[in-house]
């Protein structure tokens, strides 16, 4: 039984307790934010979102019901808990590995990846991954955890005798790896310990 399967039944609650739901509804208003920036002409009825390794799709709440949702994470527990919610949008669970992802090129306008980036495996071959299934001047936006936090350290501390990956990283690095797929980025610190970067899949 891996960890994700443990924690699923007790996740929503834990995060709503840690208060760190509130960095979601940030993560949410840089994705409307995104959005409304665009020409009228640009603007979808719908919008196709990919949130990647979203879990119990906690972070889909928060945004707009005119957009069209998919949850894609590696733990069936997760996705359980997923599909039990009422959210007054379409939402799609879809059991998948970041690492191989399965839609096809472009098909999605925003990509989000909220407090799970340091869990995957081979976060290399999920950013490949997201550039390809993210459509041309669309946005991945990341949530993560700055390693040199104290707060992070903690996380690495526990999560390694969960025997979880660590895989966290400082922006710069990041934007690093981000760029190596042609993807614009920048970034903005919500508190000391975590951070979102945006990145634009350019022409």
């Amino acid at each position: 039984m891996d960890l994700f399967t443990l924690t699923a039944p007790i996740f929503d609650q834990a995060m709503r307790i840690s208060g760190h739901h509130k960095t979601l509804v940030e993560l949410a208003d840089r994705v409307k934010r995104a959005e409304a920036e665009k020409d009228k002409k640009d603007r979808e009825k719908s919008i196709k979102l990919l949130d990647l390794g979203g879990g119990t799709g906690e972070f889909v709440k928060y945004l707009p019901d005119n957009f069209a949702v998919t949850i894609a994470d590696p733990s069936s527990a997760m996705l359980e808990k997923a599909k039990n919610k009422k959210y007054g949008k379409k939402v799609e669970p879809v059991l998948a590995d970041g690492a191989a992802l399965p839609f096809a090129d472009e098909q999605f306008d925003y990509i989000t990846i909220s407090d799970a980036l340091h869990h995957f495996r081979d976060v290399s071959s999920a950013l490949t991954e997201a550039h390809r299934v993210l459509k041309k001047e669309g946005i991945l936006f990341i949530l993560e955890f700055d390693p040199a936090a104290f707060l992070t350290k903690i996380i690495i501390f526990f999560e390694k005798i969960a025997g979880e990956p660590v895989n966290f990283f400082n922006p710069p690095d990041l934007a690093k790896m981000i760029g190596n797929n042609s993807l614009k980025t920048e970034h903005e610190y919500l508190n000391k310990a975590i951070y979102i970067m945006s990145a634009k899949k350019i022409l």
